[in-house]
């Protein structure tokens, strides 16, 4: 007959590992949302940027548009100014100067063209961007929705198994739950293992022979004395163990 106090050990490790499953399970839900979030962020981000660069393009291409207008003016000023010109000095400069303008008027053509096509990029780019984020918003909404609902299973589930996880440590002697309780800290969530083929499966440690014979038994309680970890052995445990080794 196994220990009592060593099958409360046992029972309150099967109710930690149940807590243990269901709040990963909730924190996962919750870290989805996360990645979630921080994706639609990002995309924000660089949505909020294209936008301002569209701004900036269209600044620049307004000003430049006026430019142009204002050197056509010109343009055409100097040619009518240059057909009343006769004496050849005055007519030259007057030519240079109109070749000037025809020549910054080609190149403020080219720039306009050149930002036309960074302002069509940009609009196709956000557009392309707007539609993205539009879908994944829908998927963090829906994502939200199931997620309040899933998480507010869990946290009645986690509330559910606490209070069995209070009722059998309430079992146990209060130094006995205590040092339950610090190796389940310091083991990562595992402060009871089995005992299979003579060793801890927590740490592969090897227990003494004659402690090995007394863990079979289960009439006293036994501790792995390299990871404090408590052990106990059940047949049917150790043999499934075996059988995926």
């Amino acid at each position: 007959m196994v220990n009592p106090t060593m099958a409360s050990l046992i029972e309150l490790q099967r109710v930690d590992d149940e807590i243990f499953q269901v709040k990963r399970q909730r924190d996962e839900i919750e870290a989805n949302l996360g990645r979630l979030g921080a994706l639609l962020s990002r995309m924000e981000g660089s949505l909020a940027d294209k936008r301002e660069k569209l701004a900036e393009a269209s600044r620049f291409h307004s000003d430049k548009r006026f430019d142009h207008e204002q050197n056509q003016e010109r343009i055409a000023s100097s040619k009518t100014r240059i057909l009343n010109v006769s004496r050849g000095k005055d007519y030259a400069a007057m030519q240079k100067e109109l070749e000037h303008m025809r020549k910054r008027q080609q190149e403020d053509e080219a720039q306009l063209a050149e930002l036309s096509t960074s302002i069509e990029s940009y609009r196709s780019a956000i557009a392309d961007e707007e539609s993205k984020l539009a879908e994944i918003k829908s998927e963090v909404a829906r994502e939200q929705e199931a997620s309040v609902v899933r998480v507010r299973e869990f946290e009645g589930l986690i509330g559910r198994v606490s209070t069995r996880r209070a009722e059998l440590e309430g079992k146990l002697p209060r130094e006995m739950s205590a040092r339950y309780n610090r190796i389940l800290e310091r083991r990562d969530g595992t402060a009871v293992v089995l005992a299979a083929k003579g060793r801890c499966t927590g740490c592969n440690m090897a227990a003494p022979p004659q402690i090995w014979v007394k863990i079979q038994l289960g009439r006293e309680i036994f501790q792995c004395s390299s990871c404090q970890r408590f052990l106990y052995y059940n047949v049917e445990e150790a043999a499934a163990l075996a059988a995926q080794a």
